[in-house]
């Protein structure tokens, strides 16, 4: 019981940076859905060119078939890719890592929400209910969680950096409290992107008669 204990402390403490990071993602989300679907609504022209984007990228990017690990390792690697992909380890650097954290958050809301209305014009609203809410439930707080534990780490370190150039001691324990925070968000981030990874993988595809 001890570690969902501490798993639970984590979130009491983080609770006010969990809610603030949500609001902004769902806000952002819902936000690009309107606005893209009025825009595809007045434009068909446009719908064409998006599905002729789509068919060509299609061409040079090889994603496995249903039903397969290669598949979820792709979405499973894919998604914790903040956490152990090294070409973007830079979103670990204090202050630097912290804005592109920001462009990183407003670009997957704008996306998400963008392929969802695209996805609802094309193919009607139930599949992109059948296509996002099964894994979604998973990986959208998943993805909450990730962003929730590298933005702990920027003001963990932000904190520790600012008391050291101002000549001040460094509070070790909020420092190891911090830095707690951080491992726990982050793990049981990846725990739920393992769990959305596999339902995408393996139980999404059967909703969308795949």
């Amino acid at each position: 019981m001890q570690p969902f204990a501490e798993i639970f402390a984590s979130f009491k403490r983080n609770r006010l940076l969990i809610a603030v990071i949500a609001v902004a993602f769902f806000t952002i989300l819902i936000v690009s859905g309107i606005v893209t679907y009025a825009i595809l609504l007045t434009s068909p022209e446009l719908i064409k060119e998006f599905q002729s984007v789509i068919g060509e990228s299609r061409t040079y990017i090889a994603i496995p078939p249903p039903y397969t690990n290669d598949l979820y390792r792709l979405i499973f690697l894919n998604n914790i890719a903040h956490f152990w992909n090294p070409e973007r380890v830079w979103v670990w650097i204090p202050l630097i890592g912290a804005i592109s954290l920001g462009y990183e958050l407003l670009l997957n809301g704008i996306v998400i929400g963008g392929i969802a209305s695209f996805t609802s014009v094309t193919k009607g609203p139930m599949f992109t209910v059948a296509g996002l809410t099964p894994h979604g439930v998973f990986e959208i707080p998943a993805f909450i969680l990730e962003f929730s534990g590298l933005a702990r780490w920027h003001v963990t370190m932000t904190r520790a950096i600012y008391s050291k150039l101002s000549g001040r001691t460094i509070d070790r324990p909020l420092l190891v409290e911090g830095l707690k925070d951080v491992l726990l968000l982050s793990l049981f981030s990846v725990v739920l992107f393992a769990v959305a990874a596999y339902v995408e993988a393996f139980i999404t595809p059967r909703f969308l008669g795949l």
